[in-house]
């Protein structure tokens, strides 16, 4: 069998199992096997696969039949343009949550020698592509990623050793439920993509999510509404003036949050949509009452 018809008979097979993405997947799996790039894997494609590449192949096929995710078959994805591993029991990073890392980018770009914190990290993907986007550009920032889970705390500290750029010492990683163990440490941005599903809706997710990621980083209890109260009511003495904070919403959580944004004392409130136009990321301020703030 030559590689491009083992490509066709992948491609059906995910679209039988309900695979979206069917004809793109059945292609990544083969790059991932065979270390060809599109451009390559197109040149090749009338060469005759080998038993060990139709073997491989099938093998990833059916485990992505099941809807067990590709990017904890692969152990990698991508976000923001940088590579973070994935592993079981820690969220796969999502395209739609480099809104929250572009808007921050844009709000910041003025200020320097940040103190930043990712608050329900995961893999670490929101506040090491922030940090490292501001690199960039010259930035010098101390960034903490704090998580509760173990697997979480681990991975993290895998992908940060994935960028040699970063300067040891300047990136800490604290096992927390949430701010429990940062003592009096403040910061000036926090960014964050906490659990925010209804515990309802989450056994009505895709069978990807809802059966392999970790429930731990989806539920929100009952409202979805459970993680916004605690960290906004627990951000004010961890937070510096004039500080910056951006978290991810659901599409129809932008009212709710804002209220316990407003009742807390927080102002200067906005909202980002992303591509598909829907609500994606809240951002706000804080500031001393006794200034003046236009």
């Amino acid at each position: 069998m030559i590689i491009d018809e083992l490509i066709k008979t992948g491609t059906k097979k995910l679209s039988n199992a309900g695979i979206d993405n069917f004809s793109g997947e059945a292609r990544e799996i083969m790059k991932f096997i065979t270390g060809c790039n599109a451009s390559e894997l197109f040149m090749h494609g009338g060469d005759a696969a080998s038993p060990e590449i139709i073997n491989e192949y099938n093998k990833i096929i059916e485990r992505r039949c099941n809807h067990y995710p590709l990017q904890y078959i692969f152990g990698y994805t991508y976000f923001m343009g940088y590579k973070f591993l994935c592993r079981e029991n820690v969220l796969i990073p999502r395209f739609d949550t480099e809104n929250l890392v572009a808007t921050a980018l844009r709000e910041t770009e003025s200020r320097d020698s940040l103190t930043i914190i990712d608050m329900c990290t995961g893999t670490g993907c929101i506040g090491l592509s922030y940090y490292l986007e501001r690199l960039k550009t010259g930035h010098s920032d101390r960034l903490t990623l704090v998580d509760i889970s173990d697997d979480a705390i681990g991975l993290s500290g895998e992908n940060l050793k994935l960028y040699s750029e970063i300067e040891p010492g300047n990136v800490n990683i604290i096992k927390s439920d949430l701010f429990t163990e940062l003592e009096e440490q403040k910061f000036d941005v926090l960014l964050s993509n906490p659990p925010y599903i209804p515990t309802k809706d989450c056994d009505t997710l895709e069978p990807d999510v809802r059966d392999y990621e970790p429930r731990l980083a989806l539920d929100g209890d009952s409202d979805g509404l459970s993680f916004y109260k605690r960290i906004i009511s627990g951000m004010n003495c961890h937070l510096n003036n004039d500080a910056f904070i951006f978290m991810e919403i659901g599409y129809d959580q932008y009212n709710s949050v804002k209220k316990i944004m407003i009742d807390s004392g927080y102002e200067d409130i906005s909202l980002v949509k992303d591509l598909s136009g829907l609500d994606r990321v809240i951002s706000c301020r804080k500031f001393c009452k006794e200034e003046n703030h236009v």
